[in-house]
């Protein structure tokens, strides 16, 4: 977003707030005559932060599972069925924060800090979040 479009955005914001009205008639309950002036208010509301949500070179999204260790795929068979693994080639090269484990079934998959990398099988269009907090145990990975 272009900067004047940005401070434009937050003007609106700011103008946009609740207005409220702190007048009390000709008195203002402590003895003193506020003249009939009304005081406004206006309250600002924060812009929700921005997250970065860690998806595949098509968009799809990727999920951490609680119960996997360190560089350790705890998810197979229906698990796996329901959460596909994000698979790596067997040359894949590991850069920044993405590795590669092997999994006990032989193939190979991607972690991000060494956490392994899923897919959500209910997910259907890119950008889809479907699957996070399933179980209280699978989540959205969130760049930080």
């Amino acid at each position: 977003m272009k900067i004047a479009a940005l401070i434009a955005a937050t003007a609106l914001t700011l103008s946009a707030g609740a207005t409220l009205a702190a007048g009390y008639g000709s008195n203002n309950g402590y003895g003193q005559n506020n003249g009939g002036y009304t005081q406004k208010q206006t309250t600002y509301v924060a812009p929700a932060p921005v997250i970065k949500i860690l998806v595949d070179e098509s968009g799809r999204t990727l999920y951490n599972f609680d119960n996997d260790n360190y560089g350790v795929s705890n998810c197979y068979g229906g698990c796996a069925n329901d959460w596909p693994p994000y698979y790596a080639p067997a040359n894949a090269t590991p850069y920044g924060n993405y590795t590669v484990i092997q999994r006990n079934d032989g193939q190979y998959q991607w972690a991000y800090k060494g956490q392994p990398l899923y897919y959500w099988a209910g997910d259907v269009n890119p950008g889809d979040r479907n699957g996070d907090g399933i179980g209280g145990v699978w989540h959205v990975v969130v760049i930080k």
